[in-house]
């Protein structure tokens, strides 16, 4: 398991630092070079303290922190657990602006991508392979909860690379970002709500086979 952790983290550095091959605009790329790396408490450290920590607990993450012209990285939370009291809300805001319709008794699901990074515009799969990823995981997700995923972005930049964008809707006035994911994670992250208002958040690079075990675990 350690051995697959460290051949997961070492891509991710080599995607943070490396030029994306199928080609993206320079001023994504300089942004994010050179990135100075932060620990928990926002103190700098070494690439080598930064990678063993994340190494030595799977319960961290890191985020992309703006710092005026690149992003530095910090180590973060890799996910979030708790409870909601005001679901009825954000429901009703999401149904009325993106023109859908989420049941109030049955849990939500959202895949959220944050914008162009090194991370989500990189990599060895197809677009091909990906959409057929995700038309697997739509078709897991509603024999399991009769559910739909709901596919939210911050902004559209490289989102078409890689998915069909007619998927995707704004995330509106920004409300799924305020309340669930603080900063900007490598990938994409996804968030589970209960019918009752339990939710749980994952933040950075998943597999959908997360999103239906968190599903199963909140639609018990």
């Amino acid at each position: 398991m350690k051995k697959l952790v460290f051949f997961t983290l070492s891509l991710l550095l080599l995607a943070s630092c490396k030029t994306n091959q199928n080609g993206s605009s320079e001023t994504t790329q300089v942004a994010y070079q050179k990135s100075r790396l932060y620990d928990q408490e926002n103190n700098r450290i070494s690439q080598s303290k930064f990678y063993n920590q994340l190494l030595k607990n799977q319960d961290l993450s890191w985020a992309y922190v703006s710092n005026k012209t690149k992003f530095d990285k910090r180590l973060v939370p890799g996910q979030k657990h708790g409870e909601i009291s005001n679901k009825a809300t954000i429901i009703k805001q999401l149904n009325n602006t993106l023109n859908i319709d989420i049941a109030s008794d049955k849990p939500v699901v959202i895949i959220y991508y944050p914008g162009k990074d090194p991370c989500n515009s990189g990599g060895a799969l197809t677009k091909g392979i990906r959409l057929k990823e995700q038309q697997d995981f739509e078709i897991k997700l509603f024999k399991l909860a009769q559910i739909k995923p709901i596919y939210l972005y911050k902004n559209t930049e490289g989102l078409a690379d890689t998915n069909d964008i007619t998927k995707w809707h704004q995330d509106p006035d920004g409300l799924i970002e305020s309340l669930f994911f603080e900063y900007h994670y490598p990938c994409s992250s996804y968030l589970v709500i209960s019918k009752d208002g339990e939710f749980s958040s994952k933040f950075g690079e998943f597999n959908y086979s997360e999103v239906l075990a968190t599903t199963k675990r909140l639609n018990q």
